[in-house]
């Protein structure tokens, strides 16, 4: 259930090299270190380092390390990451180092799952989530996904087997969606309802994982979705009703100069979304995105 991290941690022993400011590259805590410079004045302001998938940077007496936790241990992201498997993720990870990984503060996480389904059934159907419309995710021309976006989260729904080949190559055989909330360290840990995630230990808390898990599902069910309408069974009129009471500008443009037609489309439209809505089809993609992360919660 987890994925990408920012993890922070200070080093009170730093490496000789980085006190004397090496010019060439040299080996600590497992990696290969090389100078990154600021092109403009030609001075050594970081080293970088990369730990398989994850991106490691020592500037100052203090170490960063990003990107995702579950690609470093499983090498992809499109399968269940459970608690378990975070216990040796994490466990594998602080191997690497001569420090207390656990006591290194989290500054950003994502939770997320990935569900078996298509794009139409999910994040295309999104309309706003505390107000905030969606932003789409592009590669190039191709839309592959949507994200709602503030300074303390980042809420994206896209098309994994598109990314997975996009990026990695790797083709899925499945139709496959990721739904995950990027949180700072603000988003989760301030609030009457803060989780509390404060340290790398805070990650391995069982009652802090399912808690994330319960939050991923309550920001899911707060977003506002455009119903699923079942258009086989409409009339073309009936279709052309739809189009028009959804289309922003011909809304207001009937409300505006046509306020008896107006009231009785509106009506009409209303008794539509009643009877032809597949509610069972928004429940079903709800009960899939609980049954991954009940299943990453209990395993």
């Amino acid at each position: 259930m987890y994925d990408t991290k920012v993890i922070v941690q200070q080093i009170d022993k730093l490496p000789k090299e980085a006190v004397a400011r090496a010019e060439k590259p040299f080996f600590w805590n497992n990696c290969l270190w090389s100078p990154n410079y600021n092109k403009k004045i030609g001075e050594i302001t970081s080293y970088v380092a990369k730990l398989k998938n994850l991106d490691l940077k020592l500037r100052g007496s203090e170490l960063t390390i990003s990107n995702s936790l579950q690609k470093f241990y499983m090498n992809n992201n499109y399968k269940a990451f459970t608690f378990f498997e975070v216990l040796k993720a994490i466990a594998e990870l602080d191997a690497y180092f001569d420090f207390d990984l656990y006591t290194a503060k989290v500054q950003r996480t994502s939770v997320g799952v990935v569900i078996n389904d298509i794009e139409d059934n999910t994040f295309k159907n999104w309309l706003e989530y505390r107000g905030k419309k969606p932003l789409v995710m592009r590669n190039k021309t191709r839309v592959y996904g949507a994200h709602f976006k503030a300074t303390n989260y980042n809420i994206k729904g896209y098309d994994k087997t598109y990314q997975t080949k996009n990026e990695s190559g790797v083709t899925v055989d499945k139709s496959l969606i990721r739904f995950e909330l990027e949180a700072s360290h603000r988003y989760t840990n301030t609030g009457k309802n803060a989780i509390g995630i404060f340290t790398v230990a805070d990650l391995i808390n069982k009652i802090k994982f399912d808690a994330l898990g319960d939050e991923l599902l309550k920001v899911y069910d707060t977003i506002k979705k455009q119903p699923i309408i079942n258009y086989h069974e409409l009339q073309p009129k009936e279709i052309l009703l739809m189009g028009a009471m959804k289309d922003e500008a011909s809304f207001k443009g009937l409300k505006k100069h046509h306020k008896d037609s107006f009231t009785i489309y509106r009506k009409k439209y209303a008794k539509l979304l009643e009877e032809y809505t597949d509610y069972e089809l928004e429940n079903n993609i709800r009960s899939k995105i609980l049954e991954q992360i009940n299943y990453c919660q209990n395993n």
